[in-house]
């Protein structure tokens, strides 16, 4: 065989081999299953404990728990509670498939301690949460086996805030003191979504029973910055089961925000709550108008002097502000309505951000589709209301032309046009409610959105009428001091917080339907 014909033969076996490779590769790459089984779905299982679950007389410096396979900690620092609760943090640590809790301080003797792992390990791979898990043990020769349970309830808003604690403290005597600022309680639990609560594993014994917002984490009570609930007597364990308390926020000192001129003059003080009635002086003596709205307080002074003071005093707080006529400014005065929804009954109340000097009818003009109507006009510093007869089912506007308003300050409203409706009867809804309420003062409340529609109070027709359809909730307060108004409680004087009750579903009103409700007051 020729050199050329050897080389050649070389070649092609070269070229063959490679072909042949690749196709085997492709082959066996297009063909391969995905690697692996079924996905795991289980927890982490626990194979052994120390101290084993329910045991007795055990002290341990370390809690070691053992599981089946590898798993994370998922904040297991915070989701961790310990009760009755530690003075110091311990120290959790993990290796291989076991996990191992350092005490810092000697447990107390004859307890029953609880150390629940809330969501805090989950498996290595999938993250499948291990739940429900706590280890109970004891340091004395039994069990403790009494337990307590209860709902909490917020008010005067239905939501829960997060990191409730209902805890309780041993006691022979219901004194309330610091107690509940200074020290954790001897045993608690965690309010559920649904706002229930069970206290397990508890020594026999009378105890004070409150709730609170646990902010900052420290299981005690930190004032009115966290919400509070507390039972007006002392219980036992084992005769008290169902328990209800209402979570309240209690009156916070009054304390000054802000006091600054501001837009038309007028003078704001910014209060960190609601205030009610306030006396108001001047250096030397201007007149004035105020106004209290919430959480504050308006002035508009006649600034007749180059500067003054002025002074105000709320629920015996004083404040002062120096104040110049030159922060009086020129601007347009601003107004409002409540709702472009007109019922039949009702007048139109046109509001405005700035007292009233003067209105100028013949500038104010009222349509009904295109046709200019008549109307009754009254006012107030802050209020112009027109009465007018109002058919069912018309479109409104009401035109306010430039300079219809005139303040104190002699500023002018710009050109507004507010538009308006009725509806037709059939277009509406009503409402009726069957009560059975033991207590003569109360009154129910329509919301829509968490705003206040409209009320009822004791002794009236329970009944909302011309409604637009769309969804509703109700709400009773039990008017205690009878002054309108839900009122909250004092933890220090026992006064508890008026309750509130909301009726257990959402009220979904359609056109041209008059629905029966019975509100039972079940907390």
């Amino acid at each position: 065989m020729s050199k050329l014909q050897t080389e050649t033969m070389s070649k092609l076996k070269y070229l063959f081999f490679t072909l042949t490779t690749a196709l085997l590769l492709w082959h066996c790459a297009s063909m391969q299953k995905p690697s692996g089984g079924p996905k795991d779905k289980d927890a982490p299982k626990i194979l052994s404990s120390f101290p084993q679950q329910g045991a007795t007389n055990s002290s341990p410096k370390r809690i070691e728990i053992h599981f089946d396979e590898f798993f994370k900690l998922k904040n297991l620092q915070n989701e961790l509670l310990i009760s009755p609760p530690l003075n110091e943090t311990p120290l959790i640590s993990q290796k291989g498939k076991s996990l191992f809790i350092d005490l810092k301080e000697e447990l107390n003797p004859d307890n029953t301690y609880t150390f629940n792992f809330g969501k805090g390990i989950v498996d290595f791979h999938e993250g499948n949460v291990l739940k429900d898990y706590s280890l109970v043990f004891s340091t004395g020769n039994k069990l403790d086996s009494l337990s307590l349970r209860g709902r909490v309830s917020s008010c005067p808003t239905p939501t829960m805030p997060e990191n409730v604690i209902v805890g309780i403290y041993q006691k022979d005597s219901l004194q309330r003191d610091s107690t509940i600022y200074l020290r954790k309680p001897d045993y608690f639990a965690l309010v559920n979504e649904g706002g229930n609560f069970q206290i397990n594993h508890i020594r026999k014994g009378t105890f004070e029973l409150l709730a609170f917002e646990d902010v900052n984490a420290n299981y005690k009570y930190d004032g009115a910055t966290e919400q509070i609930a507390f039972c007006d007597s002392l219980i036992t364990i084992g005769d008290s089961t169902g328990i209800a308390l209402w979570l309240f926020q209690e009156e916070r000192e009054l304390k000054l925000l802000e006091s600054k001129a501001k837009k038309n003059g007028r003078i704001h003080w910014a209060f960190n709550k609601p205030i009610n009635a306030v006396e108001i002086q001047t250096y030397p003596k201007v007149d004035f108008i105020h106004k209290i709205d919430a959480d504050s307080l308006f002035v508009w002074p006649s600034y007749s002097k180059d500067s003054f003071y002025i002074w105000t005093n709320v629920d015996a707080r004083l404040d002062s502000i120096w104040v110049k006529s030159d922060t009086l400014n020129k601007q347009s005065i601003e107004v409002s309505i409540q709702s472009k929804f007109l019922k039949q009954s009702d007048l139109l109340i046109v509001q405005t951000d700035a007292p009233l000097t003067s209105v100028d009818t013949s500038q104010i003009k009222l349509f009904s589709d295109s046709t200019q109507i008549e109307y009754a006009f009254t006012q107030s510093d802050f209020e112009l209301m027109f009465d007018f007869p109002h058919k069912e089912n018309q479109s409104f506007n009401l035109i306010l032309n430039k300079g219809a308003l005139i303040d104190v300050y002699n500023n002018l409203n710009d050109s507004i046009n507010l538009s308006l409706y009725s509806k037709i009867e059939s277009a509406l809804a009503s409402l009726n409610i069957n009560l059975d309420v033991e207590n003569e003062n109360y009154f129910i409340e329509l919301l829509k959105d968490g705003i206040v529609i409209d009320k009822i109070d004791a002794g009236k027709e329970m009944k909302f009428t011309e409604l637009l359809p769309s969804k509703y909730r109700l709400r009773l307060t039990i008017d205690s001091n009878k002054d309108g108004k839900w009122t909250p409680g004092n933890y220090f004087d026992g006064i508890p917080p008026e309750k509130v009750f909301y009726y257990l579903e959402e009220i979904n009103l359609r056109a041209n339907w008059e629905l029966e409700v019975d509100f039972l007051m079940i907390n």
